[in-house]
């Protein structure tokens, strides 16, 4: 009876596991769906912000940088954030729905090394990180990421980053939108 009951148990939380890991599928395969769509559609109104109005105290963009929003009829749908830093340039997409972060997807593209000169060749460079990190209601609910990043340090929390830093950035595009209308 006992062995009846530890089995039936196992079962239960293997089954309810299961079930997560469906959910949880079907909610990143959606939310791939949407952010295609967005990337898809070429009706987008975009608005372009230079380094003084979204650059970070504290963060130092030596190579320059950029904050694009895409929007339509007010609502935007996609931020792109370019930061050229000393050691490559950093490109992050950010993908909304109904107004809420849905989808990031980040890229860093390391300048590189030249073993002859000693120097980085700033005109060259490689991907060294990819990362996607999918969110529903404000919670990260899955991520995937190839490279070395700046969430490898378990004191930086991704979906409270990822979070803030979109918020940011989505008022100020709403802040241009704003000056523009």
């Amino acid at each position: 009876m006992r062995n009846a009951f530890i089995i039936s148990t196992v079962l239960l939380i293997l089954s309810t596991n299961s079930v997560l890991c469906q959910v949880v599928a079907k909610e990143i395969e959606e939310i791939r769906v949407e952010f295609k769509l967005i990337n898809s559609d070429s009706t987008y109104k975009k608005v372009e912000l230079d380094n003084e109005y979204f650059i970070n105290e504290g963060r130092v963009a030596d190579g320059g940088c950029s904050l694009t929003g895409y929007s339509k009829n007010g609502i935007v749908k996609k931020i792109v954030s370019w930061v050229g830093l000393s050691a490559g340039n950093e490109i992050i997409e950010y993908y909304y729905k109904n107004n809420k972060l849905i989808f990031v997807y980040e890229e860093f593209h390391s300048f590189v090394y030249d073993k002859v000169s000693g120097e980085f060749r700033h005109d060259t460079t490689e991907k060294t990180f990819i990362g996607r990190y999918y969110f529903k209601n404000s919670k990260l609910i899955d991520y995937i990421t190839t490279g070395h990043n700046r969430f490898e340090d378990d004191t930086v929390d991704p979906e409270k980053t990822l979070l803030t830093e979109s918020r940011s950035n989505m008022n100020a595009i709403l802040r241009k939108l704003k000056n523009i209308r």
